[in-house]
């Protein structure tokens, strides 16, 4: 996959580099595309479980901006460490809607990660709702997809520091919130 891309990845070759016979892939994975979703899906539970063991290591005295760079530091770090994940993270956006993607893993990401760091680092009060974290992972999430994806290095490094930046503002907003009185879930 690193090596030759998406389109290198067939279920004959699996099984061949595997060992395994092709109808054994076909008893864990419906298709190819299931394959490569179930990978894309274990890349991104490997990232996420490097930042929660980042997180607890970071130093709970850190100012906002160093907080928040560190975290995505670790974040890139561990996407990049993993070879496959940005051609995995191209196959994935033309196989499942980005849409669809988010709602899968937003909720584990805001109560693994985003929660308590936030609460770590005093950023936001304690009455945000899932739809003010929702846009601030759908923010994060999006910029750093895009930055994984573009192979340009200057392209990459502007990107890093909108991503760095955005963060910053989206984390400060996040402080500004106040709760809101509703008479349903919808504006949580």
């Amino acid at each position: 996959m690193a090596a030759e891309g998406c389109e290198a990845v067939t279920t004959t070759r699996v099984a061949a580099e595997s060992g395994v016979a092709v109808g054994t892939i076909y008893r864990y994975f419906h298709n190819r595309e299931a394959l490569l979703l179930a990978a894309y899906d274990d890349t991104v539970e490997r990232i996420g479980r490097s930042c929660i063991d980042h997180l607890a290591d970071m130093e709970p005295m850190l100012e906002p901006q160093a907080a928040i760079n560190s975290l995505i530091d670790c974040y890139l770090a561990a996407a990049e460490s993993i070879p496959a994940h940005a051609s995995l993270l191209r196959e994935m956006q033309h196989l499942r809607p980005v849409a669809e993607d988010r709602a899968k893993d937003d909720g584990d990401v805001a109560t693994s990660i985003l929660m308590p760091f936030l609460r770590r680092y005093g950023i936001g009060n304690a009455n945000l709702g899932p739809g003010h974290l929702l846009v601030v992972y759908t923010l994060m999430a999006t910029l750093v997809d895009l930055y994984l994806i573009t192979e340009d290095a200057e392209t990459r490094a502007n990107i890093r520091a909108d991503l760095q930046a955005y963060a910053l503002f989206a984390f400060s907003r996040l402080q500004k919130q106040r709760p809101r009185k509703t008479s349903g879930a919808l504006l949580d």
